[in-house]
């Protein structure tokens, strides 16, 4: 189980890292002021054994920036008992005047933040999950490519003025419809664009098939990971799709430790600007994850149509709201209503009992 909080007074050296391909630069502070400032090829058991040989690991620890490099240093580090942390990016505050950044300033700085107390740590995917979010990342990345090909291809018809040459619609993106992409005519050069597009979008077809059978496959494969999908379906709105993205960003559903923590994993917690007796909420952070806060918000609109509750709900609130944003406030309320009964049901390990 990751490590989410530490108290800063059970440690003595605190050791504040910026990785990345070649190199480890490092900061290392103690509670007497001390500081010092390192550069090393990015070996972690050349870190481990300047650790090692320097201070007493038992109260050493160590943290960096979630990046590219993974979790490859973490484990390494980890596996010989000594406390590392990964922290986002953007928990670490960047001043305005701030002119010169380089990997050095970064260190001192999760290492002044990591003394202080004030670092907050992020969950790492252990086992299964870990290779469920790579699988899922796979996933997102195809899903990306075919929404590009398809805007690619809506811009050159619109560009080349082709749209009143087609008798179907591109709301689905049916096989009809691609095969009169193939055979609609048009100039050289066009029809060369439009080809390429089209094998484009046909590729990250069959790849989206092939990871989604994959995805499949492994959630059989693992049963525990397989009982909280069958938990996360039995929720109105969300189907294959939502459930397996959902296990594949957040990890471990034990890990969990309140719906807050899963609103604002989404971005769907509202900004607050209260002071004394006033309380003013303001719309959403959108800080989280934006691919889950738009296929809740999609699973929401489904939800409300098929249990009586949510309904309730969303009508309540759409009443309260100005007509012009209250459908958008209703709809994004039902989407963090999403987040509680998900909580609940991977926390209770049950199905949803639906209205």
């Amino acid at each position: 189980m990751t490590q989410l909080s530490y108290h800063s007074k059970d440690y003595e050296t605190f050791i504040g890292l910026d990785v990345d391909k070649n190199s480890f630069s490092f900061t290392v502070q103690d509670n007497f002021q001390n500081r010092k400032s390192k550069k090393m090829p990015s070996n972690p058991e050349h870190l481990y054994n300047y650790i090692n040989n320097h201070f007493d690991h038992n109260k050493v620890i160590c943290a960096y920036e979630a990046g590219p490099t993974g979790f490859h240093l973490y484990d390494y580090l980890c596996k010989q008992d000594i406390v590392c942390l990964i922290t986002s990016p953007s928990s670490i505050p960047t001043a305005r005047n701030e002119t010169v950044k380089n990997n050095r300033i970064d260190s001192v700085k999760i290492a002044d933040y990591l003394m202080s107390g004030k670092l907050k740590p992020i969950r790492v995917p252990q086992g299964a999950y870990r290779e469920l979010r790579d699988l899922v990342k796979i996933y997102e990345n195809y899903t990306t490519d075919r929404k590009v090909a398809r805007q690619r291809i809506k811009a050159l018809l619109l560009y080349s003025n082709l749209y009143p040459l087609l008798k179907d619609s591109d709301a689905g993106w049916s096989s009809n419809y691609i095969k009169e992409l193939k055979n609609i005519e048009c100039s050289f050069a066009v029809r060369q664009r439009l080809d390429m597009l089209i094998e484009d979008l046909e590729y990250a077809r069959k790849k989206l098939l092939s990871v989604h059978r994959t995805l499949k496959l492994f959630c059989i494969e693992n049963d525990q990971i397989n009982q909280y999908m069958q938990y996360l379906q039995s929720i109105p709105g969300i189907g294959f799709t939502i459930a397996i993205m959902f296990l594949g960003k957040i990890g471990d559903p034990k890990d969990l430790q309140n719906p807050r923590e899963l609103a604002a994993f989404v971005g769907l917690t509202p900004r607050e600007n209260s002071t004394g007796d006033s309380v003013n909420r303001g719309p959403i952070t959108h800080l989280g994850d934006k691919t889950l806060r738009y296929l809740l918000v999609e699973a929401a609109w489904v939800a409300i149509r098929k249990d009586t509750l949510l309904a309730q709900f969303y009508h309540r609130i759409k009443n309260k709201n100005h007509p012009k944003a209250a459908a958008r406030i209703a709809i994004t309320a039902v989407a963090r209503k999403l987040t509680q009964i998900i909580y609940r049901v991977l926390k209770d390990e049950r199905n949803y009992i639906q209205h």
